[in-house]
């Protein structure tokens, strides 16, 4: 698959919008828009099939850390990679937490992504240590490999992560979980293939994916999409797993076993599969614009909420000023607040 060009447009744009995206997160630019009074937000599931349950090494190193915001680093494949780290106030170092990760869109900063994936408002709701990650530079513009090749360094790279963690932290291993919209969705889903031990859900928003193979155990899944998402098309096809990287790392070279993401719904057919589920899903009606897709019989919860007219956009988090370029963001219902209660509720 030798690189095109295909996509460039957009990822462009994307860039464009990075120093709006960061001011809207910092409170110096345009305002979300505010949830309205009739968001609906439905009765939380809980996932299933926890991995593990054995505290982290780290819990017993004797060393608590301080509470508190921090950018970190970490040396993985060879390759010095960046990290934000967020510890909860009254972390003691002996209490095993849960562990969320954020995974950035294309070219949007690490740093930012907590403010703008509504983090701190969960902060007040519950307790977890969060940990946003950065994917590596194509000049200035960070990505994810979300290819699913053989040898994946940015899935070594959450691995090593993982561990980092766990040695220096108290982590409960059983409630590891990993978010992410767009391109952090791809590599999201990745993960939940790569590494079904290490996570115990999953959450991708606006980019869902499912590659072969994944044989690993089932892991519980929440995604949401757009029906008329421009960017990462919800029929297959446009900025998928491959296609970016294609673009910044293996350009024009990229591994035959990179195959290119089949689309939603196929997607979300293979997970259902792969998580035991019946073959038929079940559907209701959210709201005029949001429909629940759930698949019954389950070894591991397997959703779907699908925007009916929406775009590549996070639904509760919606930013009027993108929506020329990106397409309708729903207040119907907010994701963040559906992945939490999914998480550890």
């Amino acid at each position: 698959m030798k690189g095109n060009g295909s996509g460039r447009g957009a990822i462009g744009t994307l860039f464009s919008v990075l120093a709006l995206t960061v001011a809207c997160a910092s409170g110096t630019g345009p305002k979300e828009s505010p949830q309205t009074a009739g968001t609906t937000n439905p009765p939380p599931e809980a996932a299933a099939v926890p991995v593990g349950s054995e505290p982290s090494p780290g819990c017993s190193n004797g060393a608590p850390n301080t509470p508190g915001t921090t950018d970190e680093r970490l040396t993985s494949a060879g390759v010095e990679r960046s990290f934000q780290l967020i510890i909860p106030d009254g972390y003691d170092g002996t209490t095993p937490l849960p562990v969320v990760l954020t995974l950035h869109s294309l070219t949007i900063d690490y740093r930012v992504v907590p403010a703008i994936s509504g983090l701190p408002d969960m902060a007040s709701r519950y307790r977890f240590i969060g940990v946003s990650p950065s994917g590596r530079l194509n000049g200035r513009i960070p990505y994810w490999n979300a290819a699913p090749v053989t040898d994946n360094y940015d899935v070594q790279f959450i691995g090593d992560l993982l561990d980092h963690l766990g040695e220096r932290l108290c982590i409960d291993t059983s409630k590891v979980f990993s978010m992410g919209m767009s391109n952090g969705a791809q590599l999201s889903s990745l993960l939940g293939c790569r590494l079904p031990d290490r996570f115990a859900a999953i959450g991708p928003i606006a980019g869902v994916e499912f590659h072969e193979p994944c044989d690993g155990r089932p892991v519980p899944i929440m995604a949401f999409h757009g029906l008329v998402d421009p960017v990462v098309k919800y029929e297959g096809g446009g900025l998928d797993g491959s296609t970016i990287a294609n673009q910044n790392f293996y350009r024009g070279d990229l591994p035959p076993d990179a195959r290119p993401a089949p689309g939603v719904e196929p997607s979300m057919q293979q997970w259902a599969e792969h998580n035991g589920c019946d073959p038929s899903y079940q559907e209701e009606r959210i709201s005029p614009e949001v429909r629940k897709r759930e698949w019954p019989g389950c070894d591991a919860a397997t959703i779907l909420y699908i925007v009916d007219n929406g775009g590549h956009a996070w639904p509760g988090k919606p930013q009027p000023q993108f929506e020329a370029q990106f397409g309708h963001g729903t207040s119907d219902i907010d994701a963040t607040s559906l992945l939490f209660a999914f998480f550890l509720g």
